[in-house]
C-alpha cells in the first residue's frame, strides 16, 4: 500500500503541471488582458500607456516565457499578486517592512466557501440518504414514484431561477431572511450570539440553493446502489435465516450499497474549495466562486491561474483519498491495490 501511493503522489507532480500549463494556454487563448479591462474605465488611456501596463505584468513576454516565470513562483507556493488596483496577494498574505500585513484573497475567500460547502454537504447526506434507502425499499410503488418525480424536478430547475426565487419570497414578499452578503450591517457590535444568529440567516439561502443542485444525484445514486445490493445473495441468505428486517437493511445492504458514494464524495473536495459561482454571485457572498467570477471578468490571470491550481492539485489528492478510503472500506479492493 505504502509503495502504491508513493507512486500515484509521484504522478501527481506531472499531471499537476501539465494541467497548469494546459490552463494557462488557454486562459492566454482568450481575447484582451488587464490593460483592456483598465482601459476600459479611463477612456484617455493611450496605447503607450497600455503597453506599460504590459511590460509591468511581463504580458509583453511569450506566453511560455510567462509561464515559466509563473511557475517558479508556484513552486514557492507564491501565486504572485493580483492584477487588480488592490494589489493584493493571490494566496497567502504578505508582510511589508513596516509590519503591515495584507491579507491573500484565496486566504480571505477559502473558510467561507468552505462553511457553505460543509454544510450543503451536510444537508444533502442528511436527506438524500433516507430518500434513496426509502425509494428503493418501495421501488415502483406511490413513495418511490413521489421520490423520483421530486428527484427529476431537482434535476430539472436551473439554480439560478430558484436562487431568484427564494430571493424574492423570503426576502423581499415576507422579509424572512435576509438576500445578500454575509453579515447585516452593524453586525460587528453585536453579542457573539446575535453575530452567530445573523450569519446563520444570512447562510440559509446559499446553503439550500447549494444543498439541492446536488440532493436529487445523491439520493437516484442511494437508490441504484440500493437495488442492486438488494438482490445479491447474502441478503436473500440474511432474509432467509430470519434476521429482523432493520439489521438486513441498515447493517447489510445499505452499509455496502454506499461503497461507491465515498469516490463521491472523495471527488467532491474540490467543489468544497471551488466554491458555487451561481449561488455566491447571486448571493453576493465573499468566497471563492465569487473570487473567480470577478477575476475572470477582470482577465486577473494570477487569481485565475491560483484558483485553478488549488482545484487541479485538490482533484488529484481527492481521487487518490477517495481511492485510499475505497480500499480500506472494502477488503477485496485493498487486497487488489497492496498486489
Amino acid at each position: 500500500m505504502l509503495n502504491y501511493l508513493l507512486k500515484r503522489l509521484f504522478w501527481m507532480i506531472p499531471l499537476l503541471i501539465g494541467i497548469s500549463l494546459v490552463s494557462f494556454l488557454i486562459i492566454h487563448l482568450a481575447p484582451g488582458d488587464i490593460t483592456t479591462t483598465e482601459a476600459g474605465f479611463d477612456p484617455k488611456a493611450s496605447e503607450e500607456s497600455r503597453q506599460k501596463l504590459r511590460e509591468i505584468y511581463h504580458l509583453d513576454k511569450p506566453v511560455i516565457v510567462q509561464y515559466g516565470l509563473w511557475l517558479e513562483r508556484m513552486v514557492k507556493l507564491d501565486f504572485g499578486t493580483s492584477f487588480a488596483s488592490h494589489q493584493r496577494p493571490v494566496f497567502l498574505q504578505t508582510k511589508d517592512k513596516d509590519g503591515n500585513v495584507t491579507p491573500g484573497m484565496i486566504e480571505e475567500a477559502l473558510p467561507i466557501t468552505l462553511l457553505i460547502n460543509v454544510l450543503s454537504l451536510a444537508l444533502i447526506l442528511v436527506i438524500a440518504l433516507p430518500l434513496g434507502v426509502i425509494s428503493a425499499l418501495t421501488q415502483n410503488r406511490a413513495p418511490d414514484r413521489a421520490i423520483t418525480l421530486f428527484v427529476f424536478i431537482g434535476f430539472a430547475i436551473p439554480g439560478f431561477w430558484l436562487a431568484l426565487l427564494l430571493m424574492y419570497w423570503t426576502g423581499v414578499v415576507h422579509d424572512w431572511l435576509p438576500i445578500s452578503g454575509l453579515h447585516s450591517q452593524g453586525a460587528d457590535a453585536m453579542n457573539w450570539f446575535a453575530y452567530t444568529l445573523d450569519t446563520l440567516k444570512h447562510l440559509t439561502l446559499p446553503v439550500l440553493i447549494s444543498g439541492l443542485s446536488g440532493l436529487a444525484g445523491i439520493s437516484l445514486f442511494v437508490r441504484n446502489g440500493m437495488l442492486d445490493v438488494l438482490h445479491q445473495d447474502y441478503i436473500v441468505t440474511a432474509r432467509a435465516k430470519g434476521l429482523p428486517e432493520n439489521t438486513v437493511v441498515y447493517g447489510h445492504a445499505l452499509r455496502n450499497a454506499l461503497l461507491p458514494l465515498i469516490t463521491i464524495l472523495g471527488l467532491s473536495i474540490p467543489g468544497l474549495i471551488g466554491g458555487s459561482v451561481i449561488a455566491e454571485s447571486i448571493f453576493a457572498i465573499p468566497g471563492m466562486g465569487k473570487l473567480f467570477y470577478d477575476a475572470v471578468l477582470m482577465r486577473d490571470f494570477p487569481v485565475i491561474m491560483g484558483i485553478l491550481t488549488i482545484g487541479s492539485a485538490l482533484t488529484l489528492l481527492g481521487n487518490l483519498l477517495a481511492d485510499v478510503a475505497y480500499a480500506w472500506a472494502d477488503p477485496r479492493v485493498r487486497r487488489g491495490v497492496m498486489q
